[in-house]
C-alpha cells in the first residue's frame, strides 16, 4: 500500500524510517477495519501478522530495524491483492454494497489512478439507483483532480487565446486579461480597400500565433483558414491579407487570434543528452517523473519533478538563450489559488526547444533575459512557488503543439552515473555528471 519514494530512501536515509513505520501502521488501521467484514474475515490472520511486524519492528534498531520494516512492507503489499481482488469482484458481479465497503474503507492501493478509473466508472453507472457518500466524495476528488491538471498544464504556459482582433492603433494600446499592456498583440490596417493583418511581438521570446476568420464575406484571403505563423522576437510581421473581391460590394469579416511562446516549426535532437540540473557529484531524488499521476499528465507527460530543499542551487541542463524569468513571488501551495505565482526560467536551446525550470525560489532567478548561458551553469535557486505540494523543482523539456495554441512536454534523455535514462520515475536517485 506504498506510493512514496520511501522504500529507495531507506538504504541511505534512516531519517525515513520513522516515516515508512507511520505509513504502515496507516495501512494496519484500514485493513483492521475492512477484515470485519464477510469478505474478508479469511484474512484475519494476514492482518494480525502485520500488527505482529510493526510491533516487532518497533522495538529494533539500526540495521535490523530496516530489515524488519521491509519485512512489514511486503506483507502489507501481499493484502494489497486481496483489495485488486476484491475490487474486480465487485466490479464484474455488479457488487455494489461491496464496493462502497471498498470504498469507505480507502485503502491506499485504490487510490491509484488505473484503479480509481474503474471505480469512477463503476460508480457513474450505479449511481443513481445506489449513491452513497464515498462514491460521491470519489467523484468529487477525481474532478478536482482533473482541475488541478488543467491548472498546472496552463502554468508551465505563456499565451492568450481567443482574443478579438482590433485596429492596430486600437491593439497596440489594449490590455490583457491581468489588465497589463499587451506584449505581443494582432491588428489589422485597411489601405486601398486591402485589409492588412499585423502581428508585433516585443517579447524577447518567439511567439507562435494561429489566427481564425469566421464570416467572411467579399474577401479573398492570401493566406489558409486558421493560419499559423511564427513571429520573431522583437519583430513586426504582416501575418495575411485581405483583397475585397467585388469592390461594389460590402465586405465583412469576424476573427479572432490565439498566441502561445515558442516556435512550432522545430526538430527537436533527440541525440542530445540533458545534464541533471544540480551541482556535480550531488545525489538526486525524483519524486514524480514521466507520468506521474499527480500532475505529470496530458501535456506535462514528460516532465520531471526532483526533490530539493529551498534554495537549492540549480545549474542549465542544456544551453541555450534565456527567453523568460520571473522571481517576484514568494507565495506557493497545493492549490488552484497559487498557480499565477510560480517563478520560473525559460531557455530556448539551439534546436528551438524551451526548457522550463519552475518554482524557483523568490529572487532567485541568477540570469537574465537575453543571456546565453552553458550546460552546466549556474542559473538560479529551488523554492516552492505556484502551484506546489513542497519544496521540489520542476524540468520539463517543451514545444508548441499541434494545435498551436498551447505548449507541450516531450521525451527527452538525461546523463547520469547510471548510464542513460530516458524514463525516469518515482523514486529513481542518481548522481550528477557532466
Amino acid at each position: 500500500m506504498m506510493t512514496s519514494i520511501f522504500t529507495a530512501l531507506l538504504a541511505s536515509e534512516p531519517s525515513a524510517y520513522k516515516e515508512l513505520q507511520e505509513v504502515l501502521k496507516a495501512d494496519l488501521n484500514v485493513a483492521q477495519q475492512v477484515v470485519k467484514y464477510d469478505h474478508f474475515i479469511q484474512y484475519s490472520g494476514e492482518v494480525a501478522a502485520l500488527e505482529d511486524c510493526l510491533q516487532k519492528a518497533a522495538a529494533k534498531a539500526g540495521r535490523g530495524y530496516l530489515k524488519a520494516l521491509r519485512r512489514c512492507e511486503r506483507k502489507s503489499k501481499r493484502f494489497d491483492g486481496h483489495y485488486i481482488t476484491a475490487l474486480r469482484e465487485a466490479v464484474s458481479k455488479d457488487d455494489v454494497k461491496l464496493f462502497e465497503q471498498l470504498l469507505r474503507s480507502d485503502p491506499r492501493i485504490l487510490q491509484r489512478s488505473r484503479w480509481m478509473e474503474k471505480e469512477v466508472a463503476f460508480y457513474e453507472k450505479h449511481r443513481e439507483e445506489y449513491p452513497f457518500a464515498a462514491g460521491e466524495k470519489l467523484l468529487n476528488a477525481t474532478q478536482e483532480e482533473a482541475m488541478y491538471r488543467e491548472r498546472a498544464a496552463q502554468e508551465m504556459q505563456n499565451y492568450e487565446a481567443d482574443v478579438k482582433v482590433l485596429s492596430y492603433s486600437e491593439a497596440k494600446h489594449s490590455r490583457n486579461k491581468e489588465g497589463r499592456a499587451r506584449t505581443f498583440f494582432v491588428g489589422y490596417q485597411k489601405r486601398d480597400g486591402v485589409t492588412t493583418l499585423i502581428a508585433e511581438n516585443n517579447n524577447a521570446y518567439p511567439v507562435t500565433l494561429l489566427v481564425h476568420l469566421k464570416r467572411l464575406s467579399n474577401y479573398r484571403v492570401d493566406k489558409p483558414n486558421p493560419y499559423h505563423v511564427e513571429v520573431d522576437p522583437h519583430a513586426k510581421l504582416e501575418v495575411m491579407h485581405l483583397f475585397p473581391k467585388d469592390r461594389s460590394k460590402r465586405s465583412g469579416v469576424a476573427w479572432q487570434y490565439s498566441w502561445v511562446m515558442g516556435r512550432a516549426e522545430l526538430h527537436h535532437d533527440r541525440s542530445y543528452l540533458y545534464a541533471l540540473p544540480f551541482r556535480p557529484g550531488s545525489r538526486v531524488i525524483v519524486s514524480q517523473g514521466f507520468g506521474g499521476q499527480s500532475t505529470h499528465t496530458g501535456k506535462s507527460r514528460y516532465a520531471v519533478d526532483f526533490v530539493a530543499d529551498e534554495g537549492t542551487r540549480i545549474y542549465a541542463a542544456r544551453g541555450g538563450k534565456v527567453i523568460a524569468t520571473e522571481d517576484a513571488f514568494d507565495k506557493g501551495g497545493f492549490d488552484l489559488s497559487f498557480g499565477q505565482y510560480a517563478n520560473y526560467i525559460t531557455i530556448e536551446h539551439t534546436d528551438h526547444t524551451m526548457g522550463k525550470y519552475y518554482h524557483l525560489q523568490q529572487y532567485g532567478v541568477k540570469v537574465k533575459v537575453g543571456q546565453y548561458v552553458t550546460k552546466g551553469q549556474f542559473i538560479g535557486l529551488s523554492g516552492n512557488t505556484g502551484y506546489s505540494s513542497g519544496p521540489h523543482l520542476h524540468f520539463g523539456v517543451y514545444k508548441v503543439d499541434s494545435d498551436y495554441r498551447s505548449i507541450t512536454t516531450i521525451p527527452f534523455r538525461f546523463q547520469t552515473d547510471r548510464g542513460v535514462v530516458d524514463a525516469p520515475k518515482q523514486g529513481d536517485i542518481f548522481r550528477v555528471v557532466r
